[in-house]
This record gives structure tokens, sequence and C-alpha cells, in this order.
């Protein structure tokens, strides 16, 4: 079990970054120890994994509370002067937990350079959670943090990504540099920030309100999220005139003869969107057909852009409509 799991490690940062022939022999990391606490959590050293809510946590120590920063988490190897949180934990004890939870890291894909880009790895939802009087409290890490320009507001509520760091000249980066969750893009880190404003490195500071006491202890908790569901492609859009009904035949047919939905030319029933415009442009109509068939809703606007019919179609068949008159008003 520790032999695959210190396997496991490497496999995983090492997709697409194999590390080249160093011209010296870095020092072996230790094979981590594994401990059961419960059939549901497992230890890694300092690190908990949680395997049913599919959560890692991290111990910390409050390290800032002004000043500009550039990390959330680093180990005392890293910037410790521009992170707003220190930890005692090892890094790849860390790679070790998110990979037993089957996390999906970059697969060795470098980070882009333009911020506008996305970040290759999977979606995290980050939370600080620490005991006042007794009780623990929680709160999303992005509750903590602000931006100085052009003045301070507060940080988007979202993700950060688990890219899963590199191995470079056998070397797993994110144990030499001690960068466990960054707010600048840095491809040695384990975890990287998506939001606009990454690629400065002065744009962060703590938002102190609510953050525990400076040397205070508390738990960084990182919690898994599905990588979201690709976008349906958006369907094809022809315009009305580009667009026949045809019967068994293929010979083209009025409106309301029986056919099949064609767009010129073309031999296979048409599936997609068709619009008509005014002379201005302006949307007049649209409808949907799947493979020849018109469903969903058709949807008409007066030249002002009211609303102004719907008619639901269902296979091919008209089964309910709605109306408007030029001031918007539904007709009875």
């Amino acid at each position: 079990m520790k032999r695959i799991c210190f396997f496991l490690i490497f496999s995983g940062v090492l997709m697409g970054a194999r590390a080249q022939d160093a011209p010296f022999k870095p020092e072996p990391l230790p094979e981590p120890v594994i401990k059961e606490i419960t059939p549901d959590v497992l230890q890694v050293g300092t690190v908990k994994l949680l395997k049913k809510a599919r959560e890692v946590h991290i111990p910390v120590t409050i390290e800032m509370h002004e000043g500009l920063i550039e990390y959330l988490v680093v180990t005392g190897r890293g910037k410790v002067h521009e992170s707003l949180l220190v930890t005692t934990a090892e890094p790849y004890h860390v790679q070790v937990a998110m990979l037993l939870l089957n996390a999906k890291g970059s697969g060795g894909k470098l980070i882009p350079e333009d911020g506008n880009k996305p970040v290759p790895g999977q979606p995290v939802d980050i939370e600080l959670h620490w005991k006042e009087n007794g009780k623990t409290k929680k709160a999303r890490i992005e509750q903590f943090l602000q931006t100085v320009r052009p003045k301070l507001q507060p940080a988007k509520k979202g993700p950060f990504i688990f890219n899963g760091s590199r191995v470079f000249e056998g070397q797993f980066l994110a144990q030499r540099d001690g960068s466990i969750i960054s707010l600048i893009t840095d491809n040695a880190a384990q975890f990287n920030n998506p939001r606009p404003g990454r690629v400065d490195d002065e744009l962060w500071c703590p938002q102190p309100k609510g953050l525990p006491a400076v040397d205070s202890k508390a738990t960084v908790v990182i919690r898994l999220l599905k990588n979201s569901a690709p976008k349906k492609p958006e369907p094809p859009t022809s315009k009305f005139e580009e667009v026949e009904k045809r019967n068994a035949k293929g010979a083209r047919v009025g409106l309301l003869e029986k056919g099949l939905w064609f767009k010129r030319g073309e031999p296979k029933p048409y599936t997609g969107r068709v619009a008509g415009h005014y002379k201005n442009e302006q949307l007049e109509s649209e409808r949907f057909y799947e493979n020849g068939i018109q469903v969903g809703v058709e949807t008409h606007w007066y030249d002002s852009g009211v609303k102004r019919w719907e008619l639901n179609y269902k296979n091919g068949q008209l089964i309910s409509q709605r109306s408007w008159d030029p001031d918007g008003n539904e007709s009875k």
C-alpha cells in the first residue's frame, strides 16, 4: 500500500513532464507512512484525508494580516514573508492525499501565461477552519483575500485549481520550493488561482476582518469538485430563406403539407436553429429542428423587440401557443 502511494506521487505529476537527466542526484523523498484513523479517514504525515467527503485537511498557522502576498499556503522552505498561511505539512504528503482521492492534476500541461486562459487541472473549494471560544468556525478562504488595485475589493468567490506541481531534474518542485497554494501563476505549486490578476505579483493582500490572529493555529480544508461538464455546442443557425420543406419524394412542398425540413442543397434533414430577421437585422423569429422535424419553442418578436408569439412544438406538432400585443400585454 505504502509503495503504491509513493509511486502515485510521481506518476501523477510526471505525465507530460518527465524529469531530464539531472546533473546531480537529488536526495530521495522518504517513503510516506499512511495510517488508517478510521475506515473513512487516512493520515499521511500531518495531512488527513476524508474519503467520503473527498477532503484533504492541512494544519496551518496564520502568518500575515497585512502586506502584499503571493501565496495562500507555503512550508518553511517557501516564501513565508509573502504567504497568508504557513504549514509544517510536507507537499508530497499533500500530493499523496490528493491522488488517493483520485484528483486529476494538469497532466503535465503548463499554466498559460495569458491570465485570461483557464488553469488546467481539477477545481477544488478551499476553506479555513479554526477554533474560537471553544467553537469551530469556518469560512471560504476567499473571504480573507482582497486585491489592492484599482481599489481594495474582495476576491471573487469560486474554486482554486489542483494542477499537481511538476517534477524537474528528478525533483518534485512543490517539495523543493515549499509552494502548496499559490495566488500568482506558479507551475511548481500544487494549487493555483484561476482568477483574473493571477499574473500580477503585487495585486493580492490579506482581508483581515474575521481572520484569526497572527500565529493562531487553523486547518485548511481542500474539497474536490467535479470538473464542469463540457458545454454542448451551440446548434448551427440558418436563415429562414435557406431552408425548405420536402416530401418523401424529395419535392419541395408548402408549410402545411407533410414533409421534413432541409437546408437547401443538403441531402440530410436539417438539425439546428433557423432565424428570421427584419431589414435592420433585428431578430424577428427563431425556431428549432431535429432531423428535419420542428421541436421546442418557436418565438417571434415585434420590430420593437417586444415578444409577439410563442409556439410550442413536439415532434412537429403544435401543442400550445401564446401571444402578446405590441405593448407586451399577453392576450387572453
